[in-house]
Formats: structure tokens, C-alpha cells, sequence
């Protein structure tokens, strides 16, 4: 299998994970509890990149959150993603996804996003940046709010630009990772008492 379907197999296995991040910048205090959900895996992955990729499906067969099961049940060859003109950028987003668990694990930076601090421009539009450095590669989550509900926007390996250099950094002062009911804290910093 290549790796399409590894990012599908990584996502389905984030169905039932959630992660409570408690951020603190200059004595204030922010939550983001993290849930994942088949319908944001078709952006992650870069299908709007591969519009010039026929997968042999009519799309509503793959639209949306049935993407996710299409190629966990092998109804979609998901080595054809690889003929796209764009593939650099889509197995950028794949190896992302692949990572995502292990670099929400981990260490890692996260920061207060503006797109008007990054260098250059950037249309991207979320609350948060995180940048996983403990990987091989660099890699950059990006986390945005609907609802009441954070959620992974975009996702994609580091190429030329930082987006986390001159964005306002905050500190992980507790991070719980809840899978299927059981809580797990990974991490609490040692000035921070928990409410």
C-alpha cells in the first residue's frame, strides 16, 4: 500500500482520540480540546490538489467522509493519488497525517496564528500553528475552531517557509490524551496546577 492509504489508516485511528491541550501566553489561559473527524481528511490529504487525477469512481462514491473508508476498504487504488502534477505537495500532506499522532505525542511548538506575521504570503486561516521538530522532517499542524470544536485545517510538511517564526508562541502547560473513554495525561508543566 502506499501512502494514501498509510494516511487513511493513521487518521481512522485518531476516530476515537482526542487531545486537551491547557496553553498559557503572558497569564493567560487557553484550552483546545482536538477531536478528529472523516469529514476534514479529504483537505488534509490534498484531494484539491489531485483534481487532475481520475480515480475510476464517480466522486460522490469518495466525497467527504466516505474518503476515508473508500481506502480502508480498497475500493479506490490509492497509488493513482502519485499521478497527479501536484504529488510533492499531497505526499507532503500524507507523511503529515502519517506523523500527526507521534508529533501530538511529542514535544512540539505551538503558537497563536496570524497569517499576516508569516513571511510572505499566506492564505491560510487558523487559530493555532503547531510545528512538530522531533520527526525527520519538519512538519506544520494547523488548528482552527467551528462550533466550539477544534479541529486539524491543514497539515503539510515544512518546504521553505517557517510559520511559526514571528507568531505569538504559547506554553503547553498540560496535554491529555483521551482514547476511547481512557485519559492519559502525557505531559504537565511543573508551575501548572491544573483546575
Amino acid at each position: 500500500m502506499g501512502l494514501f492509504f498509510d494516511a487513511a489508516v493513521a487518521w481512522n485511528d485518531l476516530r476515537d482520540t482526542q487531545y486537551i491541550l491547557d496553553l498559557g501566553r503572558k497569564e493567560k489561559l487557553s484550552r483546545i480540546e482536538l477531536s478528529f473527524c472523516n469529514d476534514d481528511f479529504p483537505h488534509l490529504a490534498g484531494m484539491h490538489y489531485a483534481t487532475d487525477v481520475d480515480f475510476k469512481l464517480r466522486e460522490a462514491q469518495y466525497h467527504g467522509a466516505r474518503l476515508v473508508s473508500v481506502l480502508l476498504n480498497k475500493k479506490m487504488d490509492d497509488s493513482i493519488i502519485e499521478k497527479s502534477r501536484d504529488w510533492n505537495k499531497i505526499s507532503g500532506r500524507l507523511r503529515a497525517i502519517i506523523n500527526l499522532q507521534n508529533a501530538l505525542d511529542r514535544d512540539f511548538a505551538i503558537a497563536l496564528f496570524d497569517p499576516k506575521k508569516v513571511e510572505g504570503y499566506c492564505k491560510i486561516r487558523a487559530k493555532f500553528v503547531i510545528k512538530d521538530t522531533e520527526a525527520d522532517e519538519v512538519f506544520f499542524v494547523f488548528l482552527d475552531e467551528k462550533s466550539g470544536k477544534y479541529y486539524c485545517k491543514s497539515a503539510f510538511k515544512k518546504e521553505h517557509t517557517d510559520y511559526i517564526k514571528n507568531q505569538s508562541t504559547m506554553t503547553v502547560l498540560q496535554k491529555i490524551k483521551v482514547v476511547n473513554g481512557v485519559t492519559t495525561v502525557l505531559f504537565t508543566h511543573p508551575n501548572y496546577i491544573p483546575k
